[in-house]
């Protein structure tokens, strides 16, 4: 089997290139082969090369791994001028959309494009070694990018002054190690978004480590499919409720086995090499329908 495989640069897309490749399928990044059985897309950038790619092999099936499509797309301003139109109609050409909760499932229902193409393939965590001291530093990890037009967004920052407890927010600016380093020294990590499609897989990486997660209670949030009842939930109607949860978590932080979180994520969230598995083996399966 061989793919083309359309990706900006990503560390959750691009370890799967040589994992395919390991397994039997002939990966062109970026890159369109005559002979490929699919293309396969993974975000809204770089959507020309799937636009060119598309208008030259028409023929070769679309298969579209969502990573996220959130409401405020539409009405949010937009720096990189992503063509969202476009990318929603190759997500309705696609002959199958990966989603990596039931979060995405639901927006693409919202969007019209229908629950029946969509499979759930939850997104791999690293699972990163740490060899410094696990400990709690006293601060509560923010560790997604800003979503300045969530509806929640500014309410971690707000409940820490207001409450005068350390934050730190990593904005995808810290080097590895230092990233790890914050991870390993924090008191919890927060997620106080509306909708986020997994919370941030930096979410999966900090439990592993024995860190608590907050996160809200949306039906938009896709962390609750990756942690369930692990995960300290508030209500995402009302920063009251959210402020208090806060300020009883860091009063009162759970102290978790870190074995059992370890063994939680290991045995609950798949494997970069089992991710790739139930992908070729979707592939497999179009591929015989035709």
């Amino acid at each position: 089997m061989r793919v083309t495989l359309i990706t900006p640069p990503s560390q959750n897309i691009e370890p799967m290139v040589p994992v395919f490749e390991r397994l039997g399928v002939k990966v062109d990044v970026n890159s369109i082969s005559p002979n490929a059985d699919f293309i396969i897309t993974t975000t809204q950038a770089w959507l020309h090369y799937v636009d060119e790619a598309h208008r030259i092999f028409p023929h070769i099936p679309i298969v579209s791994y969502v990573l996220d499509f959130y409401k405020t797309v539409w009405t949010a301003p937009n720096p990189h001028n992503y063509n969202w139109q476009l990318y929603k109609n190759y997500l309705s050409k696609a002959v199958e959309l990966w989603c990596p909760s039931q979060e995405v499932v639901k927006r693409m229902e919202e969007e019209g494009i229908g629950a029946k193409k969509c499979k759930i393939i939850k997104l791999w965590p690293r699972k990163f070694e740490y060899y410094g001291p696990i400990i709690d530093n006293r601060y509560i990890l923010q560790p997604m990018r800003a979503y300045k037009y969530d509806k929640n967004y500014g309410w971690l920052k707000r409940a820490c002054e207001e409450l005068q407890i350390p934050l730190v927010e990593t904005n995808h600016e810290l080097s590895e190690e230092d990233f790890k380093k914050v991870i390993a020294e924090c008191s919890f990590m927060c997620t106080e978004y509306h909708e986020a499609s997994t919370g941030g897989m930096t979410l999966t990486e900090g439990y592993r480590l024995g860190k608590p997660v907050v996160v809200s209670d949306s039906e938009y949030m896709g962390a609750k499919d990756y942690f369930g009842d692990r995960a300290i939930y508030f209500n995402d109607n009302s920063y009251e409720d959210f402020k208090n949860t806060i300020k009883e978590v860091w009063e009162n932080t759970p102290k978790l086995n870190r074995e059992e979180c370890s063994s939680f994520i290991d045995s609950n969230l798949p494997s970069l090499e089992q991710m790739v598995a139930v992908m070729i083996a979707r592939l497999k399966i179009l591929k015989a329908k035709g």
